[in-house]
């Protein structure tokens, strides 16, 4: 039976093919018992969400009975302690956006979920957008040629050169400082803007949750707020003082203002680039958990990098559950 998972995780690379694995499991009812063996073997897992539309979050929620889902601290406990989590999951969304928060807090009342918000408190300080909402904002709107910016010429005259730029940007995002890739962001903003390429309601980022909304919401004991640091910058790219800033500050922002612990971290990014061989040690010194955006159950995975399971808007019922099958 060990063999089930990895050879549809093979499979399941290719979106044709996903989608047609994720029919015929639902369709063929072997959904029900392959869960079952995934959660004995490899226990439950953390789902990974960003800014969904609430029917099509609930869709996935429903989608993966019978498993069900418990907050995150009492996953991470029984994980910690070596129970079985079988059969069970904790919901995370990143980022703190505002009208993300409100309609999802909503859903959950009245459904009784758990759920954990992971905030970036820089966000929530100076709520004017973080530089990669910019920057995919404006990627659609940069014109397909040379461009002037006061910091030099940019070619974007070509196909192969936008896709470049495009990883280039990834690149310094999840590997950089902010002050490496900010400022021509920025640069990038203005000329769209003076172009009359976009309008800026079109390009802004969403605004984040309050922090009066944080404290109100705080109060309901199905709904915890965690740390997303305070930049959202790659914290391979900061030093272990610098490091221990953002996770020490972040955490005691989160716990002013919601008069709760605040025990769960969640990497900037989360891939293993952006994370580095620093940040999970000093997480351990704050943190009860962290979380990443490696793929995969709760396994045999030690306390400070947690793997989590995304689901995206684009991902039916039918996918998420593949998806808790086969990662």
């Amino acid at each position: 039976m060990r063999g089930i998972v990895p050879r549809i995780r093979s499979i399941a690379l290719g979106p044709g093919a996903r989608s047609a694995i994720a029919k015929s499991v639902s369709r063929l009812g072997t959904y029900y018992p392959l869960q079952y063996v995934a959660g004995r073997l490899a226990g439950g897992f953390i789902l990974a969400f960003h800014n969904p539309p609430v029917e099509r979050f609930v869709e996935h929620i429903e989608s993966l009975g019978p498993n069900r889902p418990v907050s995150l601290s009492e996953l991470v406990e029984r994980h910690a302690r070596g129970g079985s989590t079988a059969g069970l999951f904790a919901i995370t969304f990143d980022d703190g956006v505002g009208d993300t928060v409100r309609a999802i807090t909503t859903v959950i009342a009245k459904r009784q979920w758990p759920v954990t918000f992971f905030l970036p408190t820089g966000y929530l300080e100076r709520p004017l957008g973080m530089p990669f909402q910019w920057v995919r904002a404006i990627e659609p709107y940069l014109p397909a040629r040379s461009i002037a910016l006061p910091s030099g010429p940019l070619d974007l005259s070509t196909p192969g050169a936008l896709r470049a730029f495009a990883k280039q940007m990834a690149r310094l995002m999840y590997t950089g400082r902010s002050d490496r890739y900010a400022p021509l962001i920025m640069e990038l903003v203005d000329f769209v803007l003076a172009h009359g390429l976009a309008e800026r309601r079109t390009i802004e980022p969403p605004a984040p949750v309050t922090w009066d909304e944080v404290s109100r919401l705080s109060r309901n004991a199905l709904i915890r707020f965690e740390s997303h640091g305070v930049s959202h910058c790659a914290l391979s790219a900061l030093e272990p003082d610098e490091i221990e800033r953002e996770l020490r500050e972040s955490r005691d922002t989160i716990r002013a203002h919601t008069n709760l612990p605040c025990e769960h971290f969640c990497y900037p990014f989360g891939g293993r680039e952006s994370i580095g061989s620093s940040a999970p040690q000093i997480a351990a010194r704050y943190y009860r958990s962290a979380v990443t955006m490696t793929r995969g159950r709760l396994g045999g995975h030690g306390l400070h990098l947690l793997p989590r399971i995304p689901l995206y808007p684009d991902d039916d019922g039918a996918v998420a559950r593949l998806k808790v099958l086969t990662i």
